[in-house]
């Protein structure tokens, strides 16, 4: 399963989750499609991964993942790089974000097709820093 040619491969998602389980379907399709895919649950994971590998050019979100744990993760990775994109099936965070680089995808379930799809559309929107 890869994605279309038009999806730049190799770009690096960094997945904030609550329970891991509603997010697994969703991870392993992305990985299969080519893209990085880092999982974490808390915000002190979250920055030790996105150091650890360079950066990400996405941070996506989980359905479970606490409003207030969503906002201090995405601030803080935002403050290191102002161009990270976010999608989020869960809250929705008060950000100032531009809106190309901001997906809000609560109205589907991660593990569904339509979810994977409606990431996979945002994804594909994404240039390769």
């Amino acid at each position: 399963m890869r994605l279309p040619d038009d999806v730049p491969q190799q770009l690096g998602v960094l997945a904030l989750c609550g329970d891991p389980q509603p997010m697994h379907a969703l991870l392993v399709h992305l990985r299969q499609a080519g893209l990085q895919v880092d999982a974490v649950r808390n915000l002190a994971d979250a920055r030790s991964t996105f150091f650890g590998a360079g950066g990400h050019d996405c941070l996506v979100i989980g359905p479970d993942v606490a409003p207030g744990l969503a906002s201090r993760v995405a601030a803080s990775l935002a403050s290191v790089d102002p161009a990270l994109a976010l999608a989020t099936f869960g809250p929705k965070l008060g950000d100032s974000r531009a809106a190309a680089r901001t997906a809000r995808l609560g109205a589907f379930h991660p593990s569904s097709r339509a979810g994977q799809g409606a990431l996979l559309r945002f994804l594909r929107s994404l240039s390769r820093r």
